[in-house]
């Protein structure tokens, strides 16, 4: 305890001996000191609250918070997120998950775990109508895209009596999440979701609606949608390729030569028209199929001989005139078969008509350059005069201001870049000149501290009981500056007189002067 008291004093006493500013800047830093400590320790201590479950359902929440209030959990609620200690966050997910039924605002087949003993078959069909359209939402929520869901089902009663049902039909009104949108595939998961939950719901009977008021599902199963034919937007998004493709043909011709001082434009004509060509061709020269030769008698006999390809080829048959009569009528039959070539042409939709093709160069051109430059464009795009194609070179001056104007707008967006690089950089400098400072005076301050130690302790050391070391003594006479003397006296009357009549005092000064000059 002795020791304690003793390392107590010789502190106090060592405090004591310091200037004024240097307790000032051991007590600056002493505070600061402890105040840095304090922090770590509260910091180091204190619990960490990690999200738990957040973006839920009013419902869904109070149904966890009484949960954590069962279980005698510490959480805190922020905006729409619950939070618990972050080292308790996983068991606690996997309890509560096992526990409470999620419904994420939507009732499924849990509400005939509720329900009464023996409901009548109107209050079974609903609840059923209900629970289904509750599944079904519950599903569309799970996709990444979409933050909540409404589905509303009309399901047709089925009796023994009817043989065909009215098919049943579906509206949904789903809420997509902040910059996401669903695409024609993601539209058409849906349908085939709620086709495929509800019986005898055809995919033209769904109907969904997005919270902007867009319809997703309109032109979804068009037969022509898909076809050149029977969608505009394809046909113009077809047109603006062919085009595309045909400007950068000229422009890899071009660009070389004239940098960036040459503009393109194609227009194109297409015909979306499905063309569909029967045509048969027949030859001119037939085959004989079969030949019939007649010849009457004057005796009344009629001989008849056909023949045909194959008779031809199989025997020689000619026709004979009989020895005792003379021929009176002969007629003679061949039958000719003509072959014919059928054809079946299909236009596809999406052929060239004409092309209007616009080339404006930078500067002034002579007509030699524009045939130079119509020979090369023509040969790019596969020019047909027959098609009514056209091209029109010119050439005028760009207007540059513009560019210039960019390049400025560059150049000064890089200085001020620049500017703020360096500024960062002299700011990172200066705190760091200034932190070596402190440093360095705080180094100082206690060096020179335990310098004085040193010296006060060797002080120490001298002091024998309750005498004190005798003051030595001084080598020279102490200085003063004050003294009461005759001449003392006059210098200071002369000081106070120049110093009240200053004008008085030069002009005796210049009547001295001038007695010494005569």
């Amino acid at each position: 305890m002795s020791k304690l008291l003793e390392m107590k004093n010789k502190a106090s006493q060592g405090f004591g001996n310091l200037s004024k500013s240097k307790k000032i800047a051991y007590s600056l830093l002493a505070v600061v000191i402890i105040v840095a400590l304090s922090s770590f320790i509260i910091l180091a201590s204190k619990v960490k609250y990690d999200v738990l479950f957040s973006n839920m359902t009013s419902e869904d929440s109070g149904a966890i918070l009484t949960k954590l209030d069962e279980k005698k959990v510490a959480y805190k609620v922020t905006g729409t997120s619950i939070l618990v200690p972050k080292a308790d966050i996983d068991s606690l997910r996997m309890q509560l998950m096992s526990e409470v039924t999620i419904k994420e605002g939507s009732q499924g087949f849990e509400l005939f775990d509720n329900g009464k003993m023996a409901p009548t078959d109107t209050e079974t069909k609903i609840m059923y109508q209900r629970a289904l359209a509750g599944e079904i939402e519950r599903a569309i929520k799970s996709f990444p895209e979409i933050e909540g869901a409404k589905v509303n089902l009309v399901l047709p009663e089925n009796t023994a009596f009817v043989r065909e049902t009215e098919p049943a039909s579906a509206s949904v009104v789903i809420k997509l999440k902040s910059g996401t949108k669903l695409d024609n595939a993601q539209v058409k998961a849906i349908v085939v979701l709620l086709t495929g939950a509800v019986e005898n719901l055809p995919k033209e009977n769904v109907s969904i609606v997005s919270d902007k008021f867009l319809l997703l599902t309109e032109g979804l199963y068009d037969k022509d949608a898909d076809t050149l034919t029977g969608s505009t937007d394809k046909q113009q998004e077809v047109k603006a390729e062919v085009e595309k493709k045909l400007e950068a043909k000229i422009m890899k011709v071009l660009e070389p030569i004239y940098k960036s001082g040459v503009r393109v434009s194609v227009n194109t004509d297409l015909n979306f028209d499905a063309i569909e060509k029967k045509s048969v061709k027949y030859d001119t020269k037939g085959a004989v199929v079969s030949s019939n030769d007649k010849q009457t008698i004057n005796d009344s006999t009629t001989t008849d001989l056909t023949t045909s390809p194959v008779d031809e080829a199989a025997k020689n048959s000619t026709a004979t005139t009989p020895k005792n009569g003379n021929v009176v009528n002969k007629e003679s039959t061949k039958n000719y078969d003509n072959s014919k070539v059928e054809e079946n042409t299909v236009t596809a939709p999406g052929g060239i008509t004409k092309i209007t093709t616009s080339v404006v160069l930078d500067g002034n051109l002579d007509a030699a350059t524009k045939a130079s430059v119509n020979n090369l464009v023509a040969e790019a795009i596969g020019f047909s005069g027959t098609r009514g194609d056209t091209i029109s070179i010119e050439g005028l001056y760009f207007n540059s201001d513009s560019k210039k104007a960019a390049e400025k707008a560059l150049l000064d967006i890089e200085n001020v870049n620049k500017a703020a690089s360096k500024a960062a950089l002299y700011k990172q400098i200066g705190f760091g000149v200034l932190a070596f400072i402190v440093l360095l005076i705080l180094f100082l301050a206690i060096r020179k501290s335990s310098k004085k130690k040193e010296t006060t302790s060797e002080g120490i050391d001298m002091v024998i009981g309750d005498n004190i070391a005798p003051k030595q003594q001084e080598l020279f006479d102490p200085i003063e500056f004050d003294s009461n003397d005759k001449k003392h006296n006059m210098e200071k009357q002369v000081k106070k007189y120049a110093a009240e009549k200053p004008e008085q005092v030069a002009d005796i000064i210049k009547s001295w002067l001038t007695e010494d000059e005569r």
